[in-house]
C-alpha cells in the first residue's frame, strides 16, 4: 500500500529497495555487521563488540543524515511506522530492517555487561527510539529502569513491549509478551499489588508455559502471603 510520506527500503523482510550508492554500508554488510556484534557478546568479548558497534551506528548515521530512519522488524511494523509517521505529518521517513539498529542495542548490552551500566541507557534509549515497536529493545529497556528499582517506569515500558509484541514476526511474539508479562508482574510485586502480579504471571504462562522465572515467581508471592507451595 501506499503511504504519503514514507519509503519503505529495506532488506529482508520489508520492501527491498536499491540503498544509494553513497551509504556506507549495503543492507547485507549491516546483516553480517550485526551477527559478528552478537557473536562477541555471547563469547563473552563486550569489548570488541561496542567497537564493531560503533561501526554500525557509524553506518546509520550516514543514512540518518540524508532522511530520518527507522527500523521494523516485519511488514506488520513497517505499515504501523509508516501510517503513525503519516498521521503526525513530521518529515519524510525511511524504514529500513532491523539489524540497523542493532548497533544501538548491543552498545548498549555490551556496556551492562562490562559493568558499566549508566552509560548503557543513551544507547538502549535509542535503540528504542529509533525502532519504537521493536519488542525486545523495549523489554531491555525495562530492565534498565527495573534495575534501578524505578518500578513504575519498568512497568509502562513493560506493558509499551507487550502492546508492540503484535507486531513482532510470528515466531517472536509469544517470547516478547511472556518476557514483558513478567517484568510487569515484578513490578507489580515491588508495588505491592501482589493479586495484580499474580494475574500478570499467570497470563505469561499462557505464551510460555515452561518459563521457570513466572513459576519461581509465583512460589514468591505465595510466600509473602503465607500461603503453602503447593
Amino acid at each position: 500500500m501506499p503511504f504519503r510520506r514514507t519509503i519503505i527500503a529495506s532488506a529482508v523482510c520489508l520492501i527491498a529497495t536499491p540503498a544509494a550508492a553513497a551509504d556506507s554500508m549495503t543492507d547485507a554488510q549491516v546483516e553480517q555487521l550485526s551477527s559478528a556484534i552478537f557473536n562477541d557478546i555471547v563469547a563473552g568479548k563486550p569489548a570488541s563488540a561496542i567497537d564493531k558497534a560503533d561501526e554500525l551506528i557509524a553506518a546509520f548515521n550516514v543514512r540518518q543524515a540524508k532522511r530520518a530512519h527507522a527500523c521494523a522488524e516485519s511488514q506488520e511494523q513497517a505499515e504501523a511506522l509508516a501510517k503513525k509517521n503519516d498521521a503526525e505529518v513530521t518529515m519524510e521517513l525511511t524504514i529500513v530492517g532491523p539489524a540497523w539498529c542493532d548497533g544501538y542495542f548491543y552498545k548498549g548490552y555490551a556496556l551492562i555487561d562490562l559493568g558499566r551500566g549508566r552509560e548503557a541507557l543513551p544507547w538502549l534509549q535509542l535503540a528504542h527510539d529509533r525502532a519504537p515497536l521493536n519488542a525486545h529493545y523495549t523489554n531491555e529497556l525495562a530492565e534498565w529502569f527495573k534495575a534501578q528499582k524505578d518500578w513504575k517506569r519498568s512497568f509502562g515500558l513493560f506493558e509499551e513491549a507487550l502492546r508492540s509484541a503484535e507486531t513482532a514476526p510470528d515466531g517472536q511474539r509469544a517470547l516478547y509478551k511472556a518476557r514483558a508479562l513478567r517484568g510487569m508482574g515484578f513490578n507489580k510485586i515491588e508495588m505491592g499489588q501482589l493479586d495484580e502480579a499474580e494475574t500478570l504471571f499467570n497470563e505469561s504462562l499462557t505464551y510460555q508455559p515452561d518459563s521457570p522465572a513466572a513459576a519461581n515467581e509465583l512460589k514468591y508471592i505465595k510466600q509473602i502471603r503465607g500461603e503453602p507451595n503447593t
